[in-house]
């Protein structure tokens, strides 16, 4: 009897395991990950070519995943497995479980050669381990905290009116049509200087400043074009053999850390407010090397990320009647609309971590060291997490707003502008603060409209850039209501 009943609980035992395999299968390695059809030897470095390169890398990897699914591995023509995920829940245990205490980004393949090379110390955004982690939690005290974006409100706010005194002169004169990336560039530049130097100091910190500016501000924007450029190619055999990529390259970086570095010793020899970013790190003893390689770093990353968010939020007003129409009657909307352009045309449309230890990725056991590349603007307009994922809806943000019921899917966390994380963007609080103090002003005071003859897409410049100048007509606005 005994024995009958031990068979019966063996059987038992077995079925139960049986079960529990089949509801929790064992992870597989990334071998059996999908991947993008290739070819022998060259991989899919051809396909990459003829999608446009470095140029159109966010395209060519949003149509893997919509053939493959949220995860596939591509070689991109290397020869390192590179693993792209577009799934929310996945990217979040990344960000929250995954990339341990000290997270690790993959930086552009030329910008480590030339740190390599010439021994250039660079700011947060190249430390790792614990330089990384010392330095980003005393620079989070004072951008990061809750109403941390409130010391540079004056400064920013200051800065921002300059620029819309001088275009509201311009407008006094008939239709005025900026240069709207160098325009931007120099204020995104100006507002980090103001908010280092602090609310009673004008950046116009010397005679010269001006010129100074306006040449860096140029030198910086062919750091990322000249980046891009090299992109696909092996960075160490165009530097060996000094082809014009690379000198373009090197130049670039040469003049824009000479020049970033004549800036920010201007800035700290001066006499400092205590309300500024560079006095409040005096205080907290950083080392002044320190101090200026974290200065020289915001300053080399201000002009891109908010210039093009702000240009490409215009040009969705431009092009949207009825949401500028929203927009100048409720300013309140204004963080909305610039969400909603972050998602359609985020300005990091990757971010990246390298697993620092091996894990379990969703179905698959990774290995440490395995780089994961976060297809950011893939997410953003994927119907599945946003409905009507290519139009222009402000007000899906806006949890009060009715119209909002419309929309089937609205998962907010794959909208990721700023990632998320111990590595999330240092500056994101102080970018928000002065694309919406921007906007408002420009809404405030301007009607404006596209007056491009053609289609506007993207290209991948490093960040997403348009792929030609965005043209707007500004006018004064009219004081009676529309």
């Amino acid at each position: 009897m005994n024995c009958i009943r031990n068979t019966h609980c063996f059987k038992l035992i077995k079925f139960n395991k049986h079960l529990s395999h089949d509801a929790a299968p064992l992870p597989k390695s990334i071998r059996f990950m999908p991947r993008p059809k290739s070819l022998p030897i060259v991989g899919t470095k051809l396909d990459f070519i003829v999608a446009g390169g470095g140029s159109k890398l966010h395209e060519y990897v949003d149509f893997p995943h919509k053939q493959l699914g949220p995860i596939f591995c591509d070689k991109l023509g290397g020869s390192v497995d590179l693993v792209f995920v577009s799934d929310p829940a996945l990217i979040k245990t990344l960000f929250l479980n995954l990339e341990g205490k000290y997270p690790i980004h993959i930086l552009p393949e030329p910008w480590v050669l030339y740190e390599k090379l010439y021994g250039s110390k660079r700011g947060l955004f190249f430390m790792n381990g614990d330089e990384w982690l010392e330095n980003r939690r005393v620079v989070n005290k004072y951008l990061l905290k809750e109403n941390s974006e409130k010391i540079f409100e004056n400064p920013v706010k200051n800065t921002i009116h300059e620029l819309i005194q001088k275009w509201i002169n311009e407008t006094k004169k008939g239709f005025y049509v900026p240069n709207l990336e160098t325009e931007f560039y120099r204020l995104s530049i100006d507002v980090i200087i103001s908010a280092m130097l602090g609310s009673s100091i004008s950046h116009k910190f010397s005679a010269h400043s001006d010129a100074l500016l306006t040449a860096f501000a140029e030198e910086v924007k062919k750091i990322f074009q000249t980046t891009t450029k090299l992109y696909g190619w092996p960075v160490n055999m165009c530097q060996k053999l000094n082809l014009k990529a690379w000198r373009d390259f090197k130049k670039s970086v040469d003049v824009s850390l000479f020049l970033a570095n004549k800036i920010v010793e201007e800035m700290i020899n001066i006499k400092k407010p205590k309300d500024g970013l560079i006095n409040l790190l005096i205080e907290e003893n950083l080392n002044p090397e320190i101090i200026k390689r974290i200065i020289v770093d915001f300053v080399i990353a201000a002009g891109d990320t908010t210039s093009y968010t702000t240009i490409w939020t215009l040009y969705l007003l431009s092009k949207n009647k009825d949401v500028r129409q929203e927009l100048f009657k409720k300013n309140s909307i204004i963080g909305y609309a610039i969400k909603e352009s972050m998602r359609l045309y985020p300005v990091a449309p990757f971010l990246t971590r390298i697993l620092p230890k091996e894990c379990i990725f969703g179905a698959y056991k990774l290995k440490g060291g395995t780089p994961i590349i976060v297809s950011i603007y893939t997410l953003g307009r994927d119907e599945q997490y946003f409905s009507k994922a290519t139009e222009y809806l402000p007000y899906r943000w806006d949890r009060n707003d009715l119209r909002r019921k419309e929309l089937e899917n609205h998962v907010s966390s794959a909208s990721l502008p700023f990632a998320l994380g111990a590595r999330s963007c240092i500056g994101r609080k102080l970018a928000m603060l002065q694309m919406t103090e921007l906007i408002t002003q420009i809404a405030q005071n301007f009607d404006f409209e596209c007056v491009n003859k053609d289609e506007v897409t993207t290209k991948t410049s490093q960040v997403l850039v348009p792929s030609q100048e965005i043209k707007l007509s500004f006018s004064l606005r009219k004081t009676v209501s529309e």
